[in-house]
């Protein structure tokens, strides 16, 4: 009975690791939804003179600035931490990919990109990208600089040491194990993103994997993420 018992504890010292990554990943989803986007940063500020005060254009900025800074401390610094201090076993993910791997996400970047300039058409698309509406190109810029650097928050905490010990545990389940959480924090974005982004999410741990390091797939997320704000831009008459 006690060995029973023992396998089926989740805080037994042997499973101690699986359990702290499951408690991890379902805080941080948690903080995610309440805290870490665009929507929770107008829930929290709309009452500050600062908020008030600011073109509802400005509101998103800061919003994206607020939801970068989220990402890194509930995707980057609290995961390092964690795994930095209290795991036997730790695969970062973060070393120089195998190049032999770069050319499929070339590929993939070249299939991917004939389907977003078909769906960015659709006005629920370019009404939703970019996030903030530029009056200039230097605007765009300066959002971007703001923006993109949270794919590395988004592919550290999805594609790296997690989805590397959970592949570890049993090899086929580390992509499996991601892609559930992952697919939830599209569920703000428009349909056809939110179920694309579990074929991708599979295809992008597969390569993490295969390649030995995220690198390559923050390139790419990042990529995609670009093409989607100048996609949304030029359908919505940004360049004319």
């Amino acid at each position: 009975m006690k060995a029973i018992l023992e396998q089926i504890n989740p805080f037994h010292r042997s499973c101690k690791d699986e359990t702290a990554l499951l408690l991890l990943l379902t805080i941080s989803m948690l903080c995610f939804e309440y805290f870490g986007w665009q929507g929770p940063y107008h829930r929290l500020f709309q009452d500050s003179n600062f908020y008030r005060f600011s073109s509802m254009n400005m509101r998103y900025f800061h919003a994206q600035i607020w939801t970068t800074c989220s990402f890194y401390f509930l995707m980057v610094f609290i995961p390092a931490l964690i795994y930095r201090f209290s795991f036997s076993e730790r695969i970062w993910l973060l070393a120089k990919p195998d190049f032999k791997v770069l050319p499929l996400y070339g590929i993939l970047y070249a299939v991917m990109l004939p389907v977003l300039i078909f769906v960015a058409r659709d006005p629920q698309f370019y009404k939703f990208y970019p996030l903030y509406r530029p009056e200039n190109s230097l605007d765009w810029l300066k959002f971007e600089l703001i923006y993109l650097p949270q794919f590395f928050a988004v592919e550290f905490f999805f594609r790296g040491p997690l989805l590397a010990f959970f592949n570890r545990l049993k090899p086929g389940f580390g992509p499996l194990m991601m892609v559930l959480p992952y697919a939830l924090i599209h569920i703000h974005k428009p349909f056809p993103e939110a179920i694309g982004s579990i074929f991708a999410g599979l295809v992008l741990a597969h390569l993490a994997l295969k390649g030995k390091s995220i690198w390559p797939g923050v390139v790419l997320h990042m990529m995609i993420a670009v093409s989607m704000d100048f996609l949304g831009l030029w359908n919505s008459g940004f360049f004319n």
